[in-house]
């Protein structure tokens, strides 16, 4: 482990048992015997200068990050060199490009409305009443949706500020969330918390079966490539929203769940996947780069959707457990033809 790493994890741990030296306090740290003692490797630390004070938290590194984001959108520019690795060409395509050539001035605003938007809903909410999630670890899935029904509701406050979403026939905005209820929760759930909360980790464990959990840990790994920019996910989720497909009921020929006005809702996707593509093309130096980002966001969207599948195949043997959930959730999960009582009205 480098030392900027190792002083990073340990340097509150000074003195305990672990970081107090068997010897004299004396030992030689190099590169080759760096691991000899740990509690002369963490005061060899200290001696060279480096600082607890320095350490940032993870809330401290979160709020950096996200005010470097803001001064990069305001400044209509994201610098090449601090793109992810592997959205770097290699160095014969490498060929520099002013990032606002592809960002009109009204796709810089849209970007920064986005980023506000979900910043005073999602992210506030996290930060306030949700910085614990879930409070518990739940053993059976009714009580885990129940305590994810008031932040699904964050979530449509989310949806309800961008105006195409919000200009949708209420109808059509009800059955889209359905449909998409699942892929809304398996992209924002790791967008809020980038850690997998440990009662989270637990609950999965308790309520799914074992491959459905490998699969969420999977996604979780998979996100982790697209956390490096915060606007992202945030532009994916709005086009995995504004979709009049309905993956999860393939074989369910029911004409209620088909959208009214699916020319409305496909015009106001595009209008968010070309978005997102000038985005991303503004950070990269080619649109092969592009090409190659976009095909991973592709695999992690059907990731998630087969997730949903799997989830709501296994939710099939546990009907009464979605008779114990929330209006709002409960909704959210197939019913029957005779039981029409939605519960998300507050969507218009």
């Amino acid at each position: 482990m480098p030392c900027k790493a190792f002083f990073r994890r340990h340097a509150s741990k000074q003195g305990t048992s672990k970081f107090i030296c068997e010897d004299v306090g004396n030992c030689v740290i190099t590169y080759k015997y760096r691991r000899v003692c740990n509690g002369c490797r963490l005061a060899k630390c200290f001696h060279v200068g480096m600082k607890k004070s320095l350490i940032l938290s993870n809330d401290e590194r979160e709020a950096r990050n996200k005010l470097v984001a803001i001064n990069r959108l305001k400044r209509g520019k994201v610098p090449k060199e601090e793109t992810i690795v592997w959205m770097q060409p290699p160095l014969l395509l490498h060929v520099k490009q002013n990032p606002c050539q592809h960002l009109s001035p009204c796709d810089q605003v849209v970007l920064a409305n986005i980023f506000y938007a979900y910043e005073n809903t999602c992210i506030a909410a996290k930060n306030t009443r949700f910085q614990s999630f879930p409070s518990i670890a739940h053993t059976s899935i009714h009580k885990l949706l129940n305590e994810l029904s008031p932040m699904f509701e964050i979530f449509i406050e989310y949806l309800k500020l961008i105006p195409e979403f919000n200009n949708l026939l209420i109808q059509d905005k009800i059955r889209i969330m359905r449909n998409h209820f699942g892929n809304m929760i398996n992209i924002n759930q790791p967008l809020m918390y980038s850690v997998t909360p440990t009662n989270l980790l637990v609950t999965y464990t308790n309520v799914f079966n074992t491959d459905i959990t490998n699969c969420l840990l999977k996604r979780n790994q998979i996100v982790n490539q697209f956390m490096f920019d915060p606007i992202v996910l945030r532009v994916l989720l709005i086009i995995v929203v504004l979709s009049s497909g309905n993956c999860r009921s393939i074989d369910d020929m029911d004409m209620d769940l088909v959208c009214d006005d699916t020319l409305s809702i496909f015009s106001a996707q595009n209008i968010y996947v070309e978005l997102l593509w000038r985005y991303i093309l503004s950070r990269s130096s080619n649109e092969r780069t592009v090409v190659t980002f976009f095909n991973r966001l592709l695999m992690y969207i059907f990731h998630v959707q087969n997730i949903g599948m799997r989830i709501d195949n296994y939710m099939n043997r546990f009907t009464q457990e979605i008779e114990l959930m929330e209006p709002m959730v409960q909704s959210m999960w197939p019913r029957k033809r005779n039981d029409e009582n939605m519960n998300v009205s507050n969507t218009g």
